[in-house]
């Protein structure tokens, strides 16, 4: 008995260290800029500031990520709020992933090791600087999952309400996450309750009743709120997700310009998967253990799905690239599924230094460095910060401005409080400017000639430079200025800057 609380008192305290021990690595990367990092990086304290001045949010979106951020937001500022928010809710995901891992490997030590995995994750980290939602969204599915589990030994009234609280939290945080976790949660609960009730019949058809229902629930709250909730629009996805081009390396990203590989998780992840599919054909399953093996190999099938060479992640805004960094998820897993079986092959361990064994090694993955720690990070340009600042009192009361690239937009949104819109069409004529960095206009382009010549031209509103350190860095435009600089263009010009197109 002593010797348990020992051990009980040593898992705690080696989790509260990897906890603290994650944070600070993505706290010391987030803290290296003094603006918000990613494309997206300034949608999170546009967020925060409406939250904390008029208590709902600026743009609709899942809430829960926010809500989270608004007190440390409210302690220190928005920006600095949104980081440690970003820096807490990702690390957090290492206490989750020890208790699925401590289950699925049947042992604490392949709790440890999947929780030191996915805190020390290369795609983990860098869910904190990028897609911050989609990080938090894993956090709380992890931990849906695990109360889930826990509900499916012992069906209690409190174990289901928690964990349908737990899914419902993981819907409102991210759309992704909670269509993972419910794709692993559905097929896990009804093979449980096939197992205990042997289902068929009369409780067959309520049981799929019941799920038909949810399922309706879920497309009415899509249709409703489609930023906020699966939507239609989302299930669109999925026809594009597969690609002709093959990639054997499964990087998350590949495109003309780069390519993210995140230490080729994905690829890792399916040789791991491949070998926990034999572990649990092989391994006997425990009484009341149905519902947990149908996890297990729902886990298997998604890390497996997620490496095939031919999913499509060519899009950074595509379905394919979301899916790729999610990958050392199901890597972690899988990975907790080996650990006893590999160890026991040492016949000299006893049961409880193989726990040790495995946490001297969750140990190393846990402080291992990377190659590439800032891999895919988008950081804010001082020199376009300053642009975007100057521009403030520029902009026309009563305009939308219109800016092609995401990083930008929120940006503007941030430091001029204007309505801003990546794209023309929904915004009427007479209420739009337009807002051009270089790298939309082109250096020495013919759009970057007539902007030049546009400046003397007295019938027109000329366009205005703000940047430090070009004349075009960054340009305002009047939508008649605009149409002016469309009719002055080649034709072939005309056609390409005609169609607006986003970065």
């Amino acid at each position: 008995m002593q010797r348990e609380r020992i051990w009980q008192a040593a898992i705690v305290l080696a989790l509260v260290a990897l906890v603290a021990w994650s944070f600070y690595q993505r706290w010391q990367m987030l803290a290296a800029s003094p603006f918000p990092l990613g494309v997206d990086g300034y949608f999170y304290p546009i967020q925060l500031r409406a939250l904390l001045e008029d208590g709902s949010l600026q743009y609709p979106s899942s809430p829960l990520t926010f809500y989270f951020m608004a007190p440390f937001a409210a302690a220190t500022d928005e920006i600095t709020g949104a980081k440690l928010g970003a820096a807490l809710g990702g690390a957090l995901i290492a206490l989750p992933a020890y208790a699925v891992g401590a289950r699925f490997g049947r042992s604490r030590g392949a709790g440890l090791i999947a929780a030191a995995l996915v805190a020390n994750s290369a795609s983990s980290l860098y869910l904190s600087f990028e897609f911050v939602k989609q990080g938090l969204g894993l956090t709380v599915g992890m931990t849906a999952l695990w109360l889930l589990l826990r509900a499916l030994d012992a069906p209690t009234r409190l174990r289901i309400g928690s964990a349908l609280a737990a899914l419902v939290a993981a819907y409102l945080t991210h759309k992704l996450a909670a269509a993972v976790v419910m794709a692993i949660a559905v097929p896990a609960a009804i093979e449980e309750a096939r197992g205990r009730a042997k289902l068929r019949g009369r409780r067959l058809l309520y049981l799929l009743a019941v799920l038909g229902v949810l399922g309706l629930v879920v497309v009415v709250l899509g249709i409703a709120a489609p930023q906020r909730f699966l939507s239609p629009g989302d299930a669109a996805l999925l026809t594009n997700a597969l690609s002709s081009d093959a990639y054997w390396s499964a990087p998350a990203l590949a495109t003309e310009r780069v390519t993210l590989a995140f230490e080729h998780e994905a690829a890792v992840g399916a040789v791991l998967a491949i070998a926990a599919a034999v572990v649990i054909r092989l391994r006997p399953t425990k009484p009341r253990k149905h519902g947990e093996r149908a996890a297990q190999w729902m886990v298997v099938a998604f890390a497996i799905a997620i490496a095939l060479p031919w999913l499509a992640v060519s899009d950074p805004q595509g379905l394919g690239f979301r899916l790729r960094i999610a990958a050392f998820v199901p890597l972690a897993l899988c990975a907790a599924m080996l650990v006893d079986p590999l160890l026991a092959r040492i016949k000299q361990l006893a049961p409880s230094e193989r726990e040790l064994v495995a946490g001297g090694f969750a140990l190393l993955l846990a402080i291992r460095p990377h190659a590439k720690p800032t891999e895919g990070v988008v950081l804010a340009h001082p020199a376009m910060v300053t642009a975007v600042m100057a521009s403030a009192r520029q902009i026309p009361a009563g305009k939308t401005v219109i800016v092609p690239e995401r990083h930008i937009l929120f940006m503007v949104a941030w430091y001029t409080r204007a309505t801003v819109s990546l794209r023309p069409w929904p915004v009427p004529a007479e209420r739009r400017v337009r807002m051009m960095p270089l790298a939309f206009i082109g250096m020495d382009s013919p759009l970057d000639q007539e902007i030049d010549r546009a400046r003397n031209v007295h019938s027109i509103a000329p366009p205005l430079g703000f940047h430090p350190r070009h004349r075009n860095g960054l340009v305002l435009v009047e939508e008649r200025t605009w149409l002016w600089l469309l009719a002055h263009l080649p034709h072939r010009a005309r056609m390409h800057w005609g169609r607006w197109q986003t970065i």
